[in-house]
């Protein structure tokens, strides 16, 4: 069964470890057909570092996700580390069944990417697409997104550099460096209209219909587990290692 309509989902600001349960508990519901495709829309309540999947990460004592300066944690989504916390920041997750979304990963992107394009473009902002999973506005590089597919679906991770994270970088991973819009367009662009111009750019792009919706009962319940006993435990963001009960 593939639905006709995907959700819209506005969640605001939290942490990394949040966000990032909230992403793996909607991909299990989609990939069970508990829930609809789902676009979700936030930001970051903090600095926050994300490392990508497949990268390692060799010192520890940097990464506590206790630590109070700056949150790390480790996404289910490839690529190279990112820095949070100035930024808007979306997922997408669908079925890869869905024919909206193209089934080959340079495709994906270039798709999904257009959405973020013609959302900058709502804002004024003139924007290209840089293969494989770049946005840049003059030639800077402002957009990121990474990839996962598990059980049969996509989740589709990216985020747009609004204003700097309030924290100096200090990582030593390979990481994407982004520029942050205000200091492109000499002024700080409002969150919650970037937010709906973003919203607007993918339902254009993807020719979805975008239904306003919240996370469900037992979307949060998982997030809670997946947030309890895996992202916030030091051996899934140091080595992806997780020995914790799988979620039900």
């Amino acid at each position: 069964m593939l639905f006709a309509e995907w959700r819209l989902i506005f969640t605001g600001p939290a942490d990394g470890y949040v966000n990032m349960a909230i992403d793996e508990a909607t991909l299990l519901l989609v990939s069970e057909r508990r829930v609809p495709p789902t676009v979700r829309i936030y930001h970051w309540d903090r600095p926050c570092q994300t490392i990508g999947y497949l990268q390692a990460c060799p010192k520890p004592a940097r990464v506590s996700p206790h630590a109070d300066e700056c949150q790390c944690v480790r996404r289910l989504t490839g690529g190279w580390a990112c820095q949070h916390g100035g930024d808007l920041s979306y997922s997408l997750v669908v079925s890869m069944l869905d024919t909206l979304i193209p089934s080959s990963v340079r495709a994906s992107y270039e798709r999904i990417s257009a959405g973020v394009i013609e959302g900058l473009r709502l804002l004024g902002i003139d924007a290209r697409y840089l293969p494989p999973a770049q946005v840049q506005v003059n030639g800077l590089t402002i957009a990121t997104a990474a990839q996962a597919r598990r059980q049969g679906v996509l989740l589709h991770q990216g985020t747009i550099a609004l204003r700097p994270s309030g924290v100096q970088e200090r990582m030593t991973l390979p990481r994407v460096t982004l520029t942050p819009l205000s200091e492109i367009a000499g002024g700080e662009i409002d969150i919650a209209n970037a937010a709906q111009a973003l919203a607007m750019g993918l339902r254009r792009t993807l020719g979805v219909d975008l239904s306003p919706s919240v996370l469900f009962a037992k979307e949060k319940r998982l997030a809670r587990q997946l947030l309890r006993e895996k992202y916030m435990q030091i051996n899934w963001t140091v080595s992806r290692e997780w020995t914790s009960s799988q979620p039900n």
